[in-house]
């Protein structure tokens, strides 16, 4: 006799809800347990999203720990359809007087026309020949079979240094014609045809050849590029037409806006720290709930860590300009950051090298770009840092909590059944003695 329903047979005893709540009983020790794992899932799983943050911070101060990171330039044309340009941290402020006369053009030749671009343009085997400048000669082999568009496409095909492109004229027997044009501008790197076995002859410029000339504060220079890097340091001019008759000042200053985004960068990454910090370090009294890092001590040890560099002064440099609110970094009441820009556009333009020593990794001081760095390094470095301790640790009693969790379900499935094994032979001992009851009452 088994015991599956709810009752038994016998003694009419509810079993099922018997063995159902001893075994609840033993089964409260893992519903705790679970509670705890969760617990600590979703402490590990804050400590990832701290270490994401974390990383953000370490980014944003790498931004501003060398005194390249301030050695921002920004241009201004006064006439962008003719000059533009770019700077580069090599740069230096100055303003100048530019004239483009020309700018550099591509050597472009026209072939004359065919019937179609499927005529045939070869009598017989042979070749098609050029080169670019002085560069290598190069060869397209041609047939009876070849026609206006595969001599294009077997010249592309070479990625020599020239596009050919079939055009229709619109003229009204022979509109299809081959172009070649140099794929570099200059005067030295013009198209020329060295073999020609076609029918094809070139007679037509449709673009000569040409060097960019323009003069800087009067000096005359020529170039075969219309970008050109090499005549003022860290200043990249980008030609776009020429008039000799117009005089352009190209200006080039300290770019203070991108200056301040990348200290608002670095300040924004410690309040999303700090704030995520305090956000999980809350109990709640009315939900009873506390949050992932309320009572956590690496968590209170990484926010008091950061919190005593953001006030710190930095040792070694002018009592006027060692802390972060000397160039406009403040906090309010909740202690979150914020930086007033005007009063860092201030100290940029009067105190720029004591600004960039306030942030560097110096020879003899370190600067918050470099202890904000180095901090949020150590703290998130992924063999030994505070979180990466700490998520170890979470792992390791998450592991050892699902392992008891396991060996006490497998307790309690035992436990269930030794239930049912015992009731089971009390339904059948009172089955037996049910039936010797009937027997001696029919004697």
């Amino acid at each position: 006799m088994s015991i599956s329903a709810t009752s038994g047979v016998v003694s009419n005893i509810d079993y099922q809800s018997l063995i159902s709540q001893l075994v609840g009983l033993k089964k409260q020790a893992i519903t705790n347990l679970n509670t705890e794992k969760k617990t600590l899932e979703k402490t590990n799983s804050a400590y990832s999203s701290l270490s994401t943050k974390i990383q953000d911070l370490k980014t944003a101060a790498d931004g501003v720990r060398t005194a390249t990171g301030f050695k921002v330039f920004k241009t201004s044309s006064t006439d962008d359809a003719i000059l533009g340009a770019t700077a580069t941290s090599s740069a230096s402020s100055g303003s100048y007087s530019i004239v483009v006369t020309n700018i550099a053009k591509a050597h472009k030749i026209a072939a004359d026309g065919v019937a179609a671009s499927t005529s045939t343009i070869a009598a017989g085997a042979g070749s098609f020949k050029f080169t670019v400048g002085s560069g290598v000669e190069q060869t397209v082999s041609v047939d009876a079979t070849t026609t206006l568009t595969g001599l294009k496409d077997a010249i592309n095909a070479l990625s020599a240094g020239v596009t050919a492109t079939v055009i229709n004229d619109g003229s009204a027997t022979s509109p299809y014609r081959l172009i070649l044009t140099s794929g570099s501008t200059g005067a030295s790197n013009g198209v020329t045809i060295t073999q020609n076995d076609t029918s094809l002859l070139f007679p037509t410029t449709l673009q000569a050849a040409q060097d960019a000339s323009f003069t800087v504060d009067t000096m005359s220079f020529t170039r075969s590029s219309n970008s050109v890097s090499d005549v003022i340091t860290g200043v990249t001019f980008d030609l776009k037409s020429g008039d000799a008759a117009k005089t352009v000042t190209l200006s080039v200053e300290r770019d203070s806006t991108e200056i301040s985004k990348k200290v608002t960068a670095m300040v924004d990454a410690y309040n999303s720290v700090v704030s995520y910090i305090k956000a999980n370090n809350r109990y709640n009294s009315e939900t009873k709930t506390a949050g992932a890092f309320f009572g956590d001590s690496v968590a209170k040890s990484v926010w008091d860590d950061l919190r005593k560099v953001m006030t710190s002064a930095v040792s070694g440099l002018p009592d006027t300009m060692n802390r972060l609110l000397h160039i406009g970094v403040t906090s309010d009441t909740e202690g979150v950051f914020t930086l007033d820009s005007s009063k860092l556009k201030t100290a940029l333009s009067t105190s720029f090298d004591d600004v960039v020593k306030l942030f560097e990794d110096g020879t003899t001081t370190d600067g918050f770009g470099a202890l904000f760095y180095d901090l949020a390094s150590n703290i998130d470095d992924s063999v030994d840092g505070r979180i990466k301790g700490r998520q170890n640790g979470l792992n390791k009693n998450i592991d050892k909590i699902e392992s008891d969790i396991l060996n006490k379900e497998t307790a309690a499935a035992a436990y269930e059944e030794q239930l049912r094994a015992q009731f089971t032979g009390l339904e059948t001992m009172l089955a037996s003695l049910q039936h010797q009851s009937s027997f001696l009452s029919r004697l």
